[in-house]
C-alpha cells in the first residue's frame, strides 16, 4: 500500500475499523445503470466551492445542464474546503459509500486515482488523444495515471508576472523589455527596489506574493523556468542542478539582496504589483481595470512570463473525476462534463480567480475582459503544474516549511531538496 493511500485511510480510522470489509461502494452490489431514464441518485463532493449564493448558482447550472440528459437523478452536494477533503473521501471509502463525482484541484489526481477514489475514464471512451481536441493541450498530462485519462480538467488557476513601465523607467530599465533571464531578473529586481532613509523598503522589487511557508507555487515556477518539472514519469526532479539553482535564487533575492520581503502581504492581501507597492512580481489572473479597481493603473502593467532555460507560467486548476464503484458512472460522467460547459467555466473561473481551459475559450467576452486574463489564458501552454505521483499529496506538507528554511539561509538549497524528494519517493 502507497504512503498516500494509508495517510488518507488513516485519517478516517473509525470509520475503517467499523466498515472496512463492506467493500462496497456507492452503488453497493447493485449492477450499473447506464440508461438515461435511470432512476437515483448521485453524490457530488466539491472542494473549496463557494457556499454563498453565487457558488450555489453555478453548481444549480451544472445540474441543470447534466438533467438535460438524466432528468431523473436526483444530485446531492457536498462543498467542503480542500483541508477537509482527505477525511471526506476517506470516510466515504471506508464506509463503501464513495462519491459519484469529485472535484478537486489538479495535483488530486494521481493521490485519489492511487487511492481508488476515482476511476479511468478510458471505459469512457475518453483518451489523451480525445481531450487535447477539447482543452488545452498541457492540461492532459496532469490528467494521467497509469497512462490513462482519471479526470477532466474544468478550470486552470495560474499565477502571471507583470512590471510597471513607470517603475522600469524610474530605474533606468527599458520598459519595453522584460527579464530575459535569471540574472537579469535578480538584478532588476534589485534596481527597481527602493528604500527610505531608515533603510525600509518603500518599493518591493519583485514581489513573491506569498505568506510564510507558501513559497511552493513560486518556486515551481522557477523550477519550470530553469527547464525542469517538480515530477517525471512520478519520479522527483526538482532536485536537480535547475531545481538547486532556482531555490538559491529565490534565497538571493529574499535574504541576500533584500529586493523583497520574506513573507510579507498587505492587509487585503492582493499582490504588490497591482498595488503599486512593488515595481515587479507575481499577479493574478484576473485585474478590475474599473474605477473601482485599479483604474489607469492597469495601462502601466505589463505581464511576462519567467524565463531562463525556457519560458513557463504557473497554472494549477480545478477537475472533475468519476467516483470509483459508481452505480450511475455514465451519470456520473456526464455531471463531470457539465463542469467543463463554457459558460460554467467562466463562472468558476470567476469565483476561483482563474481562467477556462476550453480550447476556444479565447474568444470569449471573460478572457477578453482584462489584460491579465487574457495573458494568462494565451499562455497556458507554457504551463508549469505542481503535481506528481501517488505521494504527493503528503509530502505537499513538507514541502513549503522546507523551502521557507532555505529561503531563509537556515539550510542548505541541496540537502533540502534531496531530503524532499526521498520523502517524495516515500
Amino acid at each position: 500500500m502507497s504512503r498516500s493511500k494509508k495517510i488518507l485511510q488513516l485519517v478516517a480510522v473509525g470509520a475503517l475499523t467499523a466498515l472496512a470489509l463492506t467493500g462496497c461502494s456507492s452503488g453497493g452490489d447493485e449492477p450499473a445503470d447506464t440508461s438515461t431514464d435511470a432512476k437515483g441518485t448521485i453524490r457530488v463532493l466539491v472542494a473549496n466551492f463557494s457556499a454563498d449564493k453565487t457558488g450555489q448558482a453555478a453548481f444549480d447550472k451544472i445540474v441543470d445542464i447534466f438533467h438535460k440528459s438524466y432528468p431523473n437523478i436526483d444530485v446531492e452536494s457536498d462543498f467542503v474546503p480542500y483541508d477537509a477533503l482527505n477525511q471526506k473521501i476517506s470516510t466515504a471509502l471506508a464506509a463503501g459509500d464513495n462519491y459519484d463525482v469529485i472535484s478537486a484541484g489538479i495535483g488530486w489526481v494521481q493521490p485519489l486515482a492511487d487511492l481508488g477514489a476515482i476511476q479511468s475514464l478510458a471505459p469512457f471512451g475518453v483518451t489523451e488523444d480525445t481531450l487535447e481536441k477539447t482543452v488545452y493541450p498541457s492540461f492532459v498530462a496532469p490528467m494521467l495515471w497509469d497512462d490513462e485519462v482519471y479526470a477532466l480538467p474544468v478550470v486552470a488557476n495560474p499565477r502571471v508576472l507583470a512590471y510597471s513601465k513607470s517603475a522600469f523607467e524610474a530605474a533606468g530599465l527599458d520598459p519595453d523589455k522584460a527579464p530575459q533571464s535569471f540574472d537579469q531578473l535578480r538584478e532588476d529586481a534589485k534596481k527597481l527596489t527602493i528604500r527610505n532613509d531608515q533603510g525600509d523598503i518603500t518599493q518591493t522589487g519583485f514581489d513573491f506574493w506569498a505568506p510564510p511557508s507558501n513559497y511552493r507555487q513560486q518556486f515551481v515556477t522557477f523550477l519550470g523556468a530553469a527547464g525542469l518539472n517538480p515530477f517525471t514519469d512520478g519520479e522527483p526532479t526538482f532536485n536537480e542542478p535547475g531545481g538547486i539553482e532556482a531555490l538559491q535564487l529565490m534565497h538571493d533575492m529574499i535574504t541576500v539582496d533584500k529586493s523583497s520581503t520574506y513573507g510579507y502581504q498587505n492587509s487585503a492581501k492582493t499582490a504588490l504589483v497591482e498595488s503599486g507597492e512593488a515595481a515587479m512580481g507575481f499577479a493574478s489572473p484576473y485585474v478590475d481595470c474599473s474605477a473601482d479597481g485599479i483604474g489607469d493603473k492597469c495601462d502601466d502593467l505589463v505581464y511576462f512570463n519567467l524565463k531562463d532555460e525556457r519560458e513557463v507560467e504557473y497554472v494549477g486548476g480545478r477537475i472533475a473525476a468519476v467516483g470509483d464503484g459508481s452505480a450511475f458512472p455514465d451519470a456520473a460522467l456526464a455531471m463531470a462534463e457539465a463542469f467543463q460547459d463554457p459558460d460554467v467555466q467562466i463562472d468558476i473561473s470567476k469565483m476561483d480567480v482563474g481562467v477556462p481551459v476550453g480550447i476556444d475559450a479565447g474568444d470569449s467576452d471573460f478572457v477578453n475582459s482584462n489584460p491579465a486574463t487574457t495573458f494568462a489564458w494565451q499562455n497556458l501552454d507554457k504551463g508549469v503544474f505542481e503535481y506528481g505521483g501517488a505521494t504527493f499529496l503528503d509530502f505537499r506538507a513538507e514541502f513549503g516549511p522546507s523551502l521557507d528554511q532555505v529561503i531563509l539561509g537556515q539550510a542548505d538549497a541541496k540537502e533540502t531538496l534531496d531530503r524532499l524528494a526521498d520523502i517524495a519517493r516515500d
